[in-house]
């Protein structure tokens, strides 16, 4: 039998059918070539940056994308059930009471409204905002948005109904452009967006996005940790309504408290985090403006902070230990973040020198200072711990914005403090008490707090006026924020409020109290400060940097 392949004939029908078929892939290819093509690469485009568990990149309550290399997704939510790819299971556990309650505000008859919580929502070791605060801001957003949902609070009637927006602008806030923009698209409608809280931290990505939400939308935005006194979108010359408002008292303004805590000071000297961070830039500037006398400048070492992205080796103190040692100052100012802050105490266990056996005072400024009460050193990476402090003979002073230990015990405690505490440990949200402890949960409480403070005066201001009231919109709520001198923003944290004036304000809070803490904790605690109004002298020029206080012209 031959190997050869016999070819059966093609019949004229099966000709016909491959002429079609040809016919029909042609015409693809020329659709392809059209507006078809624009479809497909619209199609693989999305189906490429979709995350990971969703549905798809965009649906009904969210739009989110995913980052090439890091595991998250940005973008924002409202009624998906998603943790921006994080895998920490407490912060997955609170964004689900979030999107819970926010489908239960969207199945209620009562009108309501939007609120934004936009930050980082997911950490790496070098964030500079880690896991923890990330959970326990979003643990504060959450305590507040069910506090007005379910009752009459010191923040108004529950109506309108709140729903948060989260929105996750990146490990290092770059996402910021596509995610303010898709929050734009949430200001109008029937349940508008009318503010934007959190802001991440104090770096020029946040000042950016401030003022991209203020001039295209009139959305006001309020940073919960926000320090530097450079976050402003004040301009000389340019935009007469800033949009930034603040609940943390300034650098300037913890340098002053450290100040009038400290009283004279016979020799000083400066520890300084060379990263390009506002946070640390300003606050190391409000220590040598303050205390001018000491001459800093004169008397300083740099290091390269681990959260920021300065080359060579991070959380290096030998030079700062060696002239510490020598020097014997009385007081060392650290302008540092929090996450190298243990680094440099453990480091000044081994300094040498004359004042090497005296105890030495370390005064820092922070939103909430964790040191740990146990007989144990803390290994590297981990917390302070009071034995770190009593092993290196130092006493840590830190200005701050909360102080949940002393007001635990009644030491100078906000009237509103102990409400919004039993809110945060009980009932539906049901938080641990020591998440209090780094001050993010209370502070973004007090952000979101004093954006429904505003949302409900212009509801309850419209409603006396209309049988069918208007719902706020986000100029509203920026205008009303500046309205409050005569009966103050009532937060956990205190009383504050901000004021429109000439000269130009910074939009800080005026009246918050400054607590100073000592640890290890010697019972000298409490407010010793409350807040001014301040303003940059020319918040454009940094090179030119001074605070001053607004009656100054």
């Amino acid at each position: 039998m031959s190997d050869a392949v016999y070819d059966y004939p093609v019949r004229p029908a099966t000709r016909t059918r491959a002429r079609r078929r040809v016919l029909v892939l042609a015409a693809a290819v020329l659709l392809l070539l059209g507006g078809g093509a624009t479809w497909i690469v619209t199609y693989v485009k999305d189906r490429s940056s979709q995350c990971d568990g969703t549905p798809g990149r965009t649906g009904e309550g969210y739009d989110l994308t995913r980052q090439d290399g890091d595991g998250q997704c940005t973008g924002w939510l409202t009624s998906l059930d998603y943790a921006f790819g994080s895998t920490d299971p407490a912060a997955a556990g609170v964004i689900h009471k979030i999107v819970a309650e926010n489908q239960r505000v969207a199945q209620q008859s009562v009108p309501y409204v939007r609120v934004a919580v936009m930050m980082p929502m997911t950490a790496q070791p070098d964030s500079k905002l880690s896991a923890g605060p990330i959970v326990h801001a979003l643990e504060g957003a959450y305590t507040a948005q069910t506090y007005t949902n379910s009752e009459t609070t010191p923040y108004g009637e529950a109506k309108p109904q709140i729903q948060l927006v989260l929105a996750n602008i990146g490990r290092d806030q770059n996402q910021w452009p596509e995610v303010v923009e898709g929050l734009g698209s949430l200001t109008t409608g029937e349940h508008p967006l009318v503010a934007v809280t959190g802001m991440g931290v104090s770096v020029p990505q946040t000042r950016d996005a401030a003022k991209r939400l203020n001039s295209a939308w009139h959305l006001p935005s309020i940073g919960s940790v926000l320090t530097a006194d450079d976050m402003t979108t004040r301009e000389v010359g340019g935009e007469d309504k800033p949009g930034l408002f603040k609940v943390s008292p300034s650098n300037h303004a913890y340098v002053t408290a450290l100040q009038k805590a400290l009283g004279p000071v016979g020799k000083g000297y400066l520890v300084r985090d060379r990263n390009p961070d506002d946070y640390v830039e300003t606050l190391g500037d409000d220590f040598v403006d303050v205390f001018g006398p000491l001459k800093l400048n004169d008397h300083l070492s740099w290091f390269n902070g681990s959260t920021g992205s300065s080359t060579g080796s991070t959380g290096l103190f030998e030079d700062a230990v060696n002239a510490i040692g020598i020097g014997d100052p009385d007081v060392v100012f650290y302008a540092g973040r929090d996450a190298d802050l243990p680094g440099l105490v453990r480091s000044l266990k081994f300094r040498q020198g004359d004042g090497a056996s005296r105890q030495l005072v370390l005064a820092v400024g922070v939103t909430g200072l964790v040191v740990v009460p146990t007989d144990q050193p803390g290994a590297d990476g981990a917390p302070l711990t009071t034995r770190d402090l009593l092993d290196a003979r130092v006493t840590v002073l830190a200005a701050s914005s909360t102080d949940p230990d002393g007001w635990a015990q009644g030491v100078a405690t906000p009237e509103q403090y102990p409400a919004f505490r039993t809110r945060f440990t009980t009932g539906s949200a049901a938080f641990p008490s020591a998440d209090l402890a780094d001050g993010y949960a209370i502070m973004q409480f007090d952000a979101v707090a004093a954006a429904i403070t505003a949302i409900h005066s212009v509801y309850v201001r419209n409603s006396a006026h209309v049988q069918k009231p208007a719902l706020p919109t986000a100029a509203d709520v920026r205008d009303k924020l500046t309205s409050y001198r005569d009966t103050p923003i009532r937060g956990a944290t205190g009383t504050f409020y901000w004021t429109e004036q000439q000269p130009p304000n910074d939009l800080w809070p005026i009246g918050h109290p400054v607590p100073v803490l000592r640890f290890p904790a010697s019972g000298s605690r409490g407010p010793v400060y409350t807040t001014e109004c301040q303003r940059l002298d020319d918040p454009l020029n940094r090179a030119a940097y001074k605070v001053k206080p607004c009656a100054t012209n």
